[in-house]
């Protein structure tokens, strides 16, 4: 198995919308289970590529064992390959400066094997990158997928394992569950959190909105169209605007990070 341990960081926002512009020069860092997973903060992505901040994402998977049928592509090395393809098409569109893709088995985390390569991998990136931020799943997962919960958890063990980390504001993707309950239907839904936990709340332009539909397109392979229609519905009612997270200690420690 090849694991390709590269910089990764991805996109991340302020509690508040605050007057400056945001000072660190850290980059940040969002990390993800499989291709498509970014897409919960994609227009967050694309507003801080906008605004000059770095970003990067890591994808921890190779996203082999995602079969669809109108794909017509097998799982494994031709599907995880096509995946790949699919997942640089996003980052790019999002304005990501690097796609790290790590190659661990999709929906194969669960082994003490694969845990410490992906906590070895993500510790490494840590270290390289220095991230004033990181964004990832918290323990709800997204839509729930093992994988998802599994990566956050690594996450989230790497950042309250060394004294080194203390200052890396460990922030966690999420929809409000009271939008939820009214959004249009869609498959697959998501399990969200309660809004008052959301305390990290990044507004967003409609170009935004645009280059998450646009990054999401880029996912052939997962969605048939009408499938992404009615996705993009669902996030865009749930977001209303603004990309949700929230802080794994309740605060962020800098609190002009996300400021436009």
């Amino acid at each position: 198995m090849r694991i390709s341990i590269s910089l990764a960081v991805a996109a991340l926002a302020a509690a508040a919308p605050l007057p400056a512009r945001a000072q660190s020069k850290q980059p940040i860092l969002a990390v993800f289970a499989h291709p498509d997973d970014e897409r919960v903060i994609g227009p967050l992505l694309s507003r801080l590529a906008r605004e000059g901040r770095e970003t990067h994402l890591v994808i921890a998977t190779d996203g082999s064992q995602g079969v669809r049928d109108f794909a017509h592509i097998a799982a494994g090395a031709p599907l995880a390959a096509a995946r790949a393809k699919e997942a640089q098409c996003a980052a790019d569109r999002l304005g990501v400066r690097k796609l790290h893709m790590l190659g661990l088995p999709d929906g194969g985390l669960a082994s003490f094997d694969t845990l410490g390569m992906l906590r070895s991998a993500v510790a490494a990136i840590v270290d390289s990158l220095k991230p004033a931020a990181i964004i990832t799943f918290g323990p709800e997962g997204g839509t729930g997928h093992p994988d998802h919960r599994l990566v956050g958890d690594v996450v989230t063990q790497v950042i309250q394992g060394d004294a080194r980390y203390a200052k890396v504001d460990l922030l966690y993707a999420s929809l409000p569950t009271e939008r939820l309950k009214t959004a249009p239907p869609a498959e697959p839904t998501v399990n969200g959190m309660a809004a008052s936990l959301l305390t990290v709340r990044v507004p967003f332009e409609e170009r935004d909105l645009v280059a998450g539909r646009e990054e999401f397109a880029c996912h052939r392979t997962q969605y048939a169209p009408a499938e992404m229609d009615a996705v993009n519905r669902y996030l865009a009612h749930a977001w209303n605007g603004t990309v949700w997270l929230r802080p794994w200690m309740g605060t962020l420690h800098d609190r002009k990070l996300f400021a436009r």
